[in-house]
């Protein structure tokens, strides 16, 4: 991150562990860090007249957002956010050498995909610019 301006960065779209369903039912996702921008705010706007909604994380107790590969532009203030499905309170194989291919449902993968990349559309065309993230002190 030494090697960039973070404000040269509009925003950043992590997707991790979208292999399975999410706590909240099919066709929806949890985005770290929600109430610390309105980037999550803007993709649900996007989603409107679709079936898939984006919700805050519910596992602020584990910290995702400064533990997932968003965490370094996050702390520059760029509006870095990871999104993902997994249950990983009651997921048996989170972080196991038994997470497997075989245990992910193909499925949820592509609704996610496909509803992040219409989400996505008016940031990447210049639309809406998500606010930014307070940094992190040094």
């Amino acid at each position: 991150s030494s090697k960039l301006n973070p404000d040269d960065v509009v925003a950043m779209f992590n997707i991790e562990m979208i292999g399975k369903d999410s706590k909240f039912g099919k066709n929806t996702a949890f985005i770290t860090g929600y109430e610390k921008s309105d980037f999550g705010k803007i993709l649900q706007k996007n989603l409107a007249g679709t079936e898939f909604t984006f919700h805050p994380d519910p596992y602020t107790e584990q910290n995702l957002f400064y533990r997932s590969d968003n965490a370094t532009l996050a702390a520059l203030g760029v509006p870095a956010h990871t999104i993902s499905t997994d249950q990983i309170d009651v997921d048996k194989f989170y972080h196991t050498v038994k997470d497997e291919y075989s245990t992910l449902d193909v499925e949820n993968i592509l609704s996610t995909i496909k509803a992040i990349a219409k989400s996505a559309t008016s940031i990447v065309n210049g639309t809406d610019t998500p606010t930014r993230i307070a940094p992190l002190q040094k």
